[in-house]
């Protein structure tokens, strides 16, 4: 049985802003990330040794359409979400391992070197979750669609207004008043793109989530592999 995640369900985010999972050359399948490099160029980057969480995407996809393979997300929560197509996810399970790839040599995964400072460019994958700082610093929302309905959920209404406009100030330090979108991660670190002269955008890093106020995970069944 299908169970419909009752939080954030990402849509409408650059192909590097997820995983997916894909056929391997050995003939099983492994996870696959669109590793960003430049505006212009992109790496194919794949990890073999996360089955647990292949079945637990396959086993979805095998319901939603009877086929295996495609996208997914891993939110803040750890909560794997695998989209369907009236536009919302399917909560297939919690996943604690964190994901990495080689990239020519080197490890990447969402946790940044301790090197790396707020403000500074974002190394690190783009795969995460997309929220939106108000315009002003004011607050921190995500639209979540039901059907026909879309209803605009704000931080402040969760933690109060003072914890929210906190955290979307600091975050504002670094994007800017105007706002926009900024994404976090299943490490909970948060970065954001800025718009660049060539195309593109400038992601940077927007520090980690830490003792900040934020949503409450979501009520779902506990299905841990």
């Amino acid at each position: 049985m299908l169970t419909f995640y009752p939080g954030l369900s990402p849509s409408n985010v650059n192909k590097d802003a997820k995983y997916s999972v894909v056929s391997s050359r050995g003939g099983g399948m492994e996870v696959r990330l669109v590793y960003r490099i430049s505006a212009r160029e992109r790496d194919l980057l794949t990890n073999d040794r996360h089955e647990n969480l292949v079945a637990m995407v396959n086993g979805v996809k095998d319901q939603i359409r009877g086929s295996l393979g495609g996208v997914f997300y891993i939110n803040e929560y750890h909560h794997v979400l695998v989209p369907h197509s009236n536009g919302s996810c399917v909560y297939a399970g919690t996943y604690d391992e964190i994901l990495e790839f080689n990239h020519d040599g080197q490890l990447i995964g969402p946790v940044p070197s301790e090197r790396l400072q707020v403000g500074d460019p974002w190394p690190g994958p783009h795969a995460g979750i997309p929220y939106v700082v108000c315009a002003g610093a004011s607050d921190i929302k995500y639209i979540k669609v039901s059907g026909q309905r879309e209803t605009s959920v704000h931080l402040s209404d969760e933690v109060g207004p003072q914890p929210a406009r906190m955290l979307a100030r600091r975050l504002a330090k670094v994007k800017g008043q105007s706002g926009g979108r900024v994404y976090i991660n299943e490490a909970s670190h948060l970065f954001a793109p800025l718009s660049s002269a060539v195309g593109g955008a400038t992601y940077v890093y927007l520090g980690s989530l830490d003792d900040d106020a934020w949503f409450p995970a979501p009520d779902v069944p506990v299905r841990v592999r």
